[in-house]
């Protein structure tokens, strides 16, 4: 019969298998991304949202590229830019193709790019990013995002030694939409809270409780069907001071 201790060694064993990260690309084939490539895939992928151009796009990205990002749907379905904006679900992929990203991000507005941190593993590179001129106003707000990169060794035989094959990225959305509305180029209606409005987002309020009225306590609690405290609606709130939405 196994002892206690050679049990407990074989579950740890099973554990750190299951737990343990696994590289999925670049490891299986015996090779790893160094530093200096980590940096050229991070700046190839800046130049992509920089300069675009669909000669770098073909050098740099993988045939089947993916790209997820929540907050890229979110722009597109609050604020389409381009026709071949079309409305997402929030958490489905961005682009499914290399194709497909040619066409969308052929159709965006230059940015700056500016790279905050630089990480890497054996088969992913990691950039923390900041842009500070999303709309044509003079302080647009800046966003700061994340973007993960899990890259694939190039078989071509010519070109970049890696390719970028799916990517993760998000980054402050609701700072980006705010600046669009600001320029005019998105309307309020794209789901934003306003000044005006942020007071209002409650339908309704308890109203004050008389200082003759004893507080309940647990014992007192009124049963389920007794309502504990009257409800005043709040529909107009013109009169109220506006507080802005913090960001």
């Amino acid at each position: 019969m196994p002892s206690f201790s050679s049990i407990a060694l074989f579950s740890l064993a099973v554990l750190g298998a299951v737990a343990a990260p696994t590289e999925k690309r670049g490891a299986r084939s015996g090779q790893c991304v160094n530093d200096y490539e980590a940096d050229v895939i991070a700046a190839d992928y800046a130049a992509l949202i920089v300069a675009y151009s669909d000669a770098l796009a073909d050098e740099v990205l993988a045939v089947n590229f993916t790209d997820y990002s929540e907050s890229v749907n979110t722009l597109i379905n609050s604020c389409p830019q381009g026709d071949a904006a079309k409305p997402l679900p929030l958490l489905a992929p961005t682009f499914t193709s290399r194709e497909q990203f040619k066409i969308g991000q052929g159709q965006q507005p230059s940015i700056n790019f500016e790279r905050l941190n630089l990480w890497h593993s054996c088969d992913t590179v990691i950039v923390r990013w900041q842009t500070t001129n999303t709309a044509p106003i003079p302080e647009p707000k800046p966003v700061v995002g994340l973007i993960s990169m899990e890259v694939i060794p190039n078989t071509n035989g010519t070109g970049k030694p890696w390719l970028i094959d799916t990517v993760y990225s998000e980054f402050d959305a609701g700072a980006w939409l705010q600046n669009l509305v600001e320029a005019g180029i998105c309307s309020t209606g794209a789901g934003l809270p306003t000044a005006g409005n942020a007071t209002c987002a409650s339908s309704s309020t308890v109203s004050d409780v008389s200082p003759a009225t004893p507080i309940p306590t647990l014992s007192t609690l009124p049963s389920p069907t007794t309502t504990a405290l009257p409800v005043t609606s709040t529909d107009d709130c013109e009169d109220e001071e506006p507080t802005p939405t913090p960001y």
